[in-house]
């Protein structure tokens, strides 16, 4: 009678994963969207910007395009955690493969395990599509300070008249910090503040070198003035880095009156102050 279970269990199985080809072939669900890459491969991510503005604007094309990846695999999780409580639930230890070898389930609860089964399988193999397309696959952790030292130049309006004017929220000001100015000693480290991938590493126009990180929930992220000479940044484009990974370390690249790190962000395009990414 056991073998006569397992027989029929594993043809249900087999159905069910015929099934569930079928419905991924023409479903138009979510998870089972056709798979877009995050950003092209790193040999063809673009090496030169010509602004600031068109290498922020680059960065958040990215930064959209990985924000739907990760909702996606966010969807898919979800729906995998659901299934596996069908496939295992009322199963006691005893019985070894879930309820679709279970001899005491009736042949509708055999099938719906298969069922769920299959579509598990499949899901993890979506997963995996996701995950090579560019979905980040690091652990989420609360956003960090970049680097240590004390903020030389906070974010926002400033009287220093180096700065360049700008409307911000609305409000049109003389002089305006887009970012915040952080001095460190010597080759301090910088670190990414949160996961995200890579999106560009390089000499800008006026000599800074830059790393440029495209995070989630499509906030973009900058740190500029970096060491390129004895410790140059130790990642490079479509690299994906982990909150806490070391992304560069404090150098004097650029138009600078001292050593600092500048730290930018944006979230969907629009300017924001780095500092109330912190915790989040």
């Amino acid at each position: 009678m056991y073998r006569l279970c397992n027989a029929l269990s594993r043809a249900l199985f087999v159905l069910a994963g015929l099934l569930t080809v079928g419905l991924f072939m023409g479903s138009s669900a979510n998870a089972d969207e056709p798979t877009r890459r995050a950003a092209p491969a790193a040999r063809s991510y673009p090496r030169t910007f010509a602004s600031y503005d068109a290498l922020v604007g680059y960065a958040t094309s990215v930064a959209a395009d990985q924000n739907a990846l990760d909702a996606r695999v966010a969807a898919v999780t979800a729906e995998r955690n659901g299934l596996g409580t069908t496939i295992t639930a009322d199963i006691g230890s005893g019985h070894r493969g879930g309820r679709l070898f279970d001899p005491e389930t009736s042949r509708d609860g055999r099938a719906a395990a298969a069922v769920a089964t299959a579509r598990a399988s499949n899901l993890a193999a979506i997963g995996q599509q996701l995950a090579l397309a560019g979905a980040l696959t690091t652990p989420v952790a609360p956003w960090r300070m970049p680097t240590e030292g004390h903020i030389t130049q906070p974010f926002g309006a400033t009287r220093l008249y180096l700065e360049p004017s700008r409307v911000y929220a609305g409000v049109a000001y003389a002089h305006f910090h887009e970012g915040v100015d952080l001095a460190g000693v010597w080759a301090a480290e910088v670190v990414a503040p949160a996961r995200g991938r890579v999106v560009f590493v390089g000499r800008m126009m006026d000599g800074a070198e830059v790393v440029v990180l495209a995070h989630d929930g499509g906030v973009v992220t900058l740190y500029a003035h970096l060491n390129n000479s004895n410790l140059p940044p130790p990642v490079a484009a479509g690299d994906e880095v982990a909150a806490g990974q070391r992304i560069g370390t404090q150098g004097l690249t650029g138009m600078i009156t001292g050593m600092h790190l500048h730290w930018a962000a944006w979230r969907d395009g629009e300017l924001i102050d780095p500092m109330s990414l912190i915790g989040q």
